[in-house]
């Protein structure tokens, strides 16, 4: 519903800040290191994301794109509603999150404060392949993920596709080309 909202800063508590854009002041619940950053009467800027409930609107405001994103992929994940995605990205931050899903690191994500060892182990699995960094750190091209989600959706599972793609020739390009590969080698 709403996507971005630059304004200025009318009201701040621990848990969100109340941002005035042309006279009406929009609630954001945001995490503690953005909210720290922020002064009253100072203009500010948030990715936004929406979440309407039978009895709430609520908006969730991040600094970067990068963060709404993993924010949203968190909020997929059965068992981490907004406020819990909130939460693990407030504590966790983007790149601590995509490395303990890189790595299958549950136990970084088990010292949040509501995240149980079977929400860590969902986070990991059903994230894996979707966040932007591979086990090595690097970062994954958008083809790479592309192929993923072609094989994903034939219905290979994700740790397999994820072995191949890890062992895939330097020389190959495009997708096409990827997806034939791995067709090719996947159960061998």
């Amino acid at each position: 519903m709403f996507g971005h909202i630059t304004g200025k800063i009318f009201d701040i508590k621990p848990t969100r800040v109340i941002i005035k854009v042309d006279g009406m002041g929009f609630v954001i619940h945001a995490t503690l290191s953005s909210l720290e950053k922020l002064k009253v009467g100072m203009e500010a800027n948030f990715w936004t994301h929406t979440v309407v409930r039978e009895t709430a609107l609520d908006l969730y405001g991040f600094e970067t794109e990068e963060e709404l994103r993993v924010f949203e992929l968190l909020i997929t994940v059965s068992g981490v509603g907004p406020k819990s995605g909130l939460a693990i990205l407030g504590v966790a931050g983007v790149k601590s999150i995509e490395e303990a899903v890189a790595t299958g690191d549950t136990s970084s994500l088990t010292k949040i404060s509501g995240i149980g060892r079977k929400i860590a182990e969902k986070i990991v699995l059903e994230l894996n392949g979707k966040l932007a960094t591979t086990q090595k750190g690097d970062s994954r091209t958008n083809e790479d993920v592309d192929v993923f989600e072609a094989l994903k959706s034939l219905g290979y599972r994700e740790r397999d596709i994820q072995a191949v793609i890890k062992k895939l020739p330097k020389d190959l390009t495009g997708a096409n080309e990827k997806i034939k590969y791995i067709l090719k080698n996947l159960g061998k």
